[in-house]
């Protein structure tokens, strides 16, 4: 392998770094002093340069300002939290409904903050079901917050002998093929008592009557009490699904529509709100229809001995 001469190697080094040289210089004017306005300007920049500081002990404060912003500290509740801790009913801060439903999120957020998740949950139920003029902005934040929540907070009623006894009764013809109905309906049964925190016992019961013909052949569904004067829903034809599962959908879907039926004709509550398509009817089960709502559907249905 050939050495490339030093000759040429001193000539290339040379070329190499004297072209930018003179390249960068050869407008510049090394001779003339500079003027008393240039000088003056030079003293500026250098007095600018050194009063500003250095972005590395602005962090904190920039921190802090942005904090400010975005975090600004909360007005107090205009409705009375009470203690965090403290016990409270299915109704509480209920007389509070002329405050509005902003009133109620402000106090939901505060109790949040003070660990007080039982009374956080009540506030946020209360502008699903007492805030009549509640915007969709804030119900869906109330949603928000019940489906946040719900699962941190104990049930309500454990006692079994305490629930609210209410049958989920489903009526197919006597021919109908529904081998696996009365299985599916007591696994709802238990579902839909799990949704209402306890407060309901749910009994299943299948009746198979002789139907004329011609009638529906799918399910009658209705809830009602056992007992002399107890009330009902009235029945709610569903499709009487061969799948499983599509059955189970089909019986949740059908027991929220009772639900929100007989709440709008027994109370002054918000009635909850129409699935929409596709929605899940268990999600809607746990949050839309509140605890309170659940009592008053139990109670409704009783018969009037019953205290």
């Amino acid at each position: 392998m050939n050495r490339v001469p030093i000759p040429i190697v001193i000539l290339l080094s040379a070329v190499a770094i004297g072209a930018p040289w003179y390249t960068g210089t050869r407008h510049m004017d090394f001779m003339t002093p500079p003027s008393v306005a240039e000088l003056a300007q030079v003293r500026e920049d250098a007095a600018m340069s050194v009063a500003k500081k250095s972005g590395l002990f602005s962090i904190e404060e920039d921190r802090k300002a942005n904090a400010a912003i975005e975090s600004p500290i909360r007005a107090a509740p205009v409705i009375d939290p009470g203690e965090p801790d403290a016990p409270a009913t299915l109704s509480t801060y209920g007389e509070h409904a002329g405050q509005g439903a902003s009133a109620f999120i402000t106090l939901a957020i505060h109790l949040e903050e003070q660990r007080g998740n039982s009374r956080a949950l009540l506030a946020w139920e209360r502008v699903i079901d007492v805030c009549h003029e509640a915007t969709p902005t804030e119900r869906d934040a109330a949603l928000a917050g019940v489906r946040r929540l719900r699962p941190l907070v104990a049930m309500w009623n454990t006692d079994p002998e305490a629930a609210l006894p209410v049958v989920l009764e489903a009526s197919v013809p006597s021919s109908a093929q529904a081998d696996a109905l009365e299985e599916i309906l007591t696994k709802c049964c238990h579902e839909l008592g799990r949704h209402s925190s306890g407060i309901i016992k749910f009994e299943p019961r299948v009746e198979r009557p002789d139907r004329k013909e011609g009638s529906s052949p799918g399910i009658l569904l209705q809830m009602t009490a056992d007992g002399s004067g107890a009330a009902s829903t009235g029945q709610l034809p569903l499709s009487l699904a061969t799948e499983p599962e599509q059955l189970r959908r089909e019986i949740l879907t059908g027991a929220y529509k009772l639900v929100a039926y007989q709440l709008a004709a027994t109370t002054e509550f918000n009635p909850p709100e129409p699935l929409a398509t596709e929605e899940n009817p268990t999600q809607a089960l746990d949050s839309k229809i509140t605890r309170l709502c659940w009592s008053e559907f139990g109670k409704s249905l009783q018969p009037i001995h019953r205290p």
